[in-house]
Protein backbone atom coordinates (compact mmCIF):
# COMPACT_ATOMS: atom_id res chain seq x y z
CA UNK A 1 0.00 0.00 0.00
CA UNK A 2 2.52 2.49 0.87
CA UNK A 3 4.52 1.84 -2.26
CA UNK A 4 1.27 2.63 -4.38
CA UNK A 5 1.03 5.86 -2.50
CA UNK A 6 4.67 6.76 -2.77
CA UNK A 7 4.23 5.77 -6.50
CA UNK A 8 1.29 8.00 -7.01
CA UNK A 9 3.63 10.66 -4.57
CA UNK A 10 6.16 11.21 -6.98
CA UNK A 11 3.66 11.33 -10.09
CA UNK A 12 2.22 14.62 -7.60
CA UNK A 13 5.66 16.21 -7.57
CA UNK A 14 6.00 15.71 -10.72
CA UNK A 15 2.85 17.15 -12.09
CA UNK A 16 3.25 20.12 -9.58
CA UNK A 17 6.52 21.06 -10.41
CA UNK A 18 5.64 21.28 -14.29
CA UNK A 19 2.42 23.19 -13.84
CA UNK A 20 2.17 26.76 -14.03
CA UNK A 21 0.30 28.46 -10.90
CA UNK A 22 -2.85 28.73 -12.75
CA UNK A 23 -3.16 24.73 -14.08
CA UNK A 24 -1.87 24.17 -10.12
CA UNK A 25 -5.36 26.53 -9.01
CA UNK A 26 -7.19 24.49 -11.36
CA UNK A 27 -5.58 20.93 -10.63
CA UNK A 28 -6.83 21.33 -7.06
CA UNK A 29 -10.56 22.89 -8.02
CA UNK A 30 -10.66 19.52 -9.85
CA UNK A 31 -9.90 17.74 -6.89
CA UNK A 32 -12.08 19.50 -4.29
CA UNK A 33 -14.75 19.68 -6.76
CA UNK A 34 -14.27 15.40 -6.57
CA UNK A 35 -13.88 15.08 -2.85
CA UNK A 36 -17.44 17.24 -2.77
CA UNK A 37 -18.91 15.15 -5.45
CA UNK A 38 -17.78 11.39 -2.96
CA UNK A 39 -20.01 9.98 -0.81
CA UNK A 40 -19.62 10.33 2.82
CA UNK A 41 -18.36 7.04 3.43
CA UNK A 42 -15.75 7.52 1.09
CA UNK A 43 -14.14 10.59 2.22
CA UNK A 44 -14.53 8.74 5.41
CA UNK A 45 -12.53 5.54 4.28
CA UNK A 46 -10.17 7.78 2.53
CA UNK A 47 -9.37 9.69 5.82
CA UNK A 48 -8.48 6.22 8.03
CA UNK A 49 -6.41 5.46 4.88
CA UNK A 50 -4.52 8.54 5.29
CA UNK A 51 -4.38 8.45 8.85
CA UNK A 52 -2.84 4.46 8.43
CA UNK A 53 0.07 5.94 5.14
CA UNK A 54 0.71 8.95 7.69
CA UNK A 55 1.80 6.28 10.65
CA UNK A 56 3.33 4.11 7.77
CA UNK A 57 5.84 6.84 6.84
CA UNK A 58 6.55 7.97 10.24
CA UNK A 59 6.50 11.79 9.55
CA UNK A 60 5.71 13.31 12.57
CA UNK A 61 5.58 16.69 10.61
CA UNK A 62 2.20 15.80 9.24
CA UNK A 63 -0.77 15.66 11.15
CA UNK A 64 -3.36 12.97 11.16
CA UNK A 65 -7.23 13.70 10.54
CA UNK A 66 -9.14 14.19 13.79
CA UNK A 67 -12.16 11.88 12.93
CA UNK A 68 -13.61 12.34 16.53
CA UNK A 69 -17.49 13.87 16.53
CA UNK A 70 -17.06 17.30 18.32
CA UNK A 71 -20.95 17.52 17.59
CA UNK A 72 -22.52 16.24 20.53
CA UNK A 73 -20.79 19.29 22.74
CA UNK A 74 -21.53 22.18 20.22
CA UNK A 75 -25.18 21.11 20.17
CA UNK A 76 -25.16 20.91 23.84
CA UNK A 77 -23.29 24.21 24.05
CA UNK A 78 -25.74 25.70 21.64
CA UNK A 79 -29.02 24.23 22.94
CA UNK A 80 -27.68 25.08 26.40
CA UNK A 81 -27.39 29.11 25.58
CA UNK A 82 -30.55 29.27 23.15
CA UNK A 83 -32.21 28.09 26.68
CA UNK A 84 -30.52 30.91 28.85
CA UNK A 85 -31.82 33.34 26.36
CA UNK A 86 -34.71 32.08 26.17
CA UNK A 87 -34.89 32.16 30.17
CA UNK A 88 -33.47 35.82 29.83
CA UNK A 89 -36.45 36.88 27.88
CA UNK A 90 -39.15 35.81 30.00
CA UNK A 91 -37.26 37.29 32.66
CA UNK A 92 -37.31 40.32 30.23
CA UNK A 93 -40.84 40.38 29.71
CA UNK A 94 -41.54 39.37 32.84
CA UNK A 95 -39.85 42.53 34.50
CA UNK A 96 -41.61 44.78 31.72
CA UNK A 97 -45.13 43.33 32.44
CA UNK A 98 -44.26 44.16 36.44
CA UNK A 99 -43.65 47.90 35.23
CA UNK A 100 -46.42 47.82 33.10
CA UNK A 101 -48.66 46.48 36.15
CA UNK A 102 -47.33 48.65 38.89
CA UNK A 103 -47.90 51.54 36.02
CA UNK A 104 -51.18 50.58 35.87
CA UNK A 105 -51.44 50.61 39.74
CA UNK A 106 -50.33 53.61 39.87
CA UNK A 107 -52.42 55.33 37.57
CA UNK A 108 -55.71 53.64 39.26
CA UNK A 109 -53.84 55.22 42.56
CA UNK A 110 -53.73 58.68 40.76
CA UNK A 111 -57.49 58.75 39.31
CA UNK A 112 -58.81 57.67 42.80
CA UNK A 113 -56.62 60.33 44.59
CA UNK A 114 -57.88 62.80 41.83
CA UNK A 115 -61.01 61.85 42.58
CA UNK A 116 -61.14 62.12 46.08
CA UNK A 117 -60.51 66.08 45.72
Amino acid sequence: MIRAFNKHYRKAIDLLESASGSEKIEMAEKVMEWFHELPEEYLLSLALFFNEVIDDLGDETLEKINLRVKRKKREDKEEEEEEEQEQEQEQEEDEDEDEDEDEDEEEEDYEEDKEDY
